[in-house]
């Protein structure tokens, strides 16, 4: 079942680029942009001329002409373009900075070269789509939503830290046809010292459904650096935790962070947005002595998970913070009051943080007040 939803979720990655193509080629903010709408505009094209060309017969009805000639140019023409693609193609690296983008595969990973805009474009495109489509989301919380991730876009385009890092998005919508959910990789994450071996938390979180957008470690980054904590954002499919290897590449990622930072163990917290908190839950029944603390927002809870025993006997006496919007649209509240209810039975110490007028957009549309809570709930840990 969980491949069946990777292939659906690739195979509506695809379409979703062929049906914004032409949106591209007029809006998009780069060249490499503009390249990728005409890609999808000629291949989008060519589909469709060569299926009506192909079913005419089936139809009683004779083949088309134009039809076929649309699809013969539109074969034609991806040679020219994949000559350009390949100009455009720039060398991506895994950072040099505080910031960083690791494969932990045995072969060269194919992310060294890639063009890195694109997932900006489309993450772009889909923000503004179900902000302005999606008439459950409060005006507000959609305007301001779309705000903050035009700001967290902006960085990454313009703050050189970000420009060459090797994106996991590349060729995602193929690893999910194919089945493959795990592409081995993370982001991290680690502030500026502030003295001479400082010694840093860490904070894995992991990522809902879409890919693991860099934008959203940019977001993350102010955070961290208020915590002093590094970041450690691992990959998985489309935000399917649930899927068997979800809990490993949280662990690996997880063990990535403490090699390569040596953090403090009792500021070590995992936490993950919407989709994500699947993979919290799973990850911290799984390894529940690996983590000081957990951090739910606006997140999938899994009740046979949130309620097993495991999940009990590792964090009874133990605090989690769950945040999340009485409005939210995607993750019912009703099933995070379950999730808050069955981990307080059994004597999990719970910090919940509910917002009345938010929906699923909580993290962009009020995100320093969200941050507040997050630093206000660590810092009593500490005393």
């Amino acid at each position: 079942m969980t491949r069946l939803k990777a292939v659906f979720a690739g195979l509506t990655l695809f379409l979703f680029v062929l049906v914004c193509a032409p949106t591209l080629v007029v809006l998009a903010r780069t060249a490499r942009g503009r390249v990728e709408g005409l890609f999808g505009v000629v291949i989008g094209t060519g589909l469709a001329a060569g299926a009506v060309w192909l079913c005419a017969p089936l139809l009683g009805a004779p083949r088309p002409e134009l039809a076929g000639y649309l699809a013969l140019g539109a074969l034609a023409l991806i040679i020219p373009l994949s000559l350009l693609a390949v100009a455009l193609t720039r060398t991506c690296d895994y950072g040099e900075g505080p910031v960083g983008s690791h494969f932990f595969r045995n072969e060269p990973a194919v992310e060294t070269t890639g063009w890195a805009d694109i997932e900006d474009e489309y993450v772009w495109i889909l923000v503004r789509l179900v902000t302005r489509l999606d008439t459950r989301m409060a005006t507000a919380e959609a305007r301001a939503a779309r705000a903050r991730v035009h700001e967290f876009l902006a960085a990454v385009t313009e703050q050189p830290e970000y420009r060459k890092l090797a994106r996991v998005s590349d060729g995602q919508s193929w690893l999910l046809l194919t089945g493959r959910l795990d592409p081995r990789h993370c982001y991290s994450n680690r502030p500026e010292p502030r003295a001479p071996g400082e010694r840093f938390g860490l904070l894995v979180f992991l990522h809902g459904h879409g890919s693991n957008y860099l934008f959203m470690v940019h977001a993350l980054r102010p955070l961290c650096d208020r915590l002093r904590l590094c970041l450690v954002a691992p990959s998985f499919g489309y935000g399917n935790w649930e899927a068997p290897g979800g809990a490993d590449a949280v662990e690996r990622g997880r063990a990535f962070g403490v090699a390569a930072f040596d953090p403090d163990p009792a500021r070590v917290y995992l936490g993950g947005i919407s989709q994500g908190g699947a993979g919290v839950g799973r990850a911290a029944a799984a390894h529940p002595d690996r983590y000081a603390g957990l951090v739910f927002i606006s997140p999938t809870m899994e009740a046979d998970v949130i309620g097993s025993g495991a999940f009990a006997a590792g964090w009874a006496g133990r605090p989690v913070l769950v945040i999340h919007g009485e409005r939210d649209a995607n993750v019912r509240p009703a099933t995070v009051t379950a999730g808050v209810e069955l981990m307080t039975a059994a004597g999990v110490r719970v910090t919940e943080h509910r917002d009345p007028d938010a929906g699923h957009f909580l993290f962009f549309a009020k995100l320093e007040e969200l941050f507040d809570v997050i630093a206000q709930w660590e810092s009593r840990l500490r005393r």
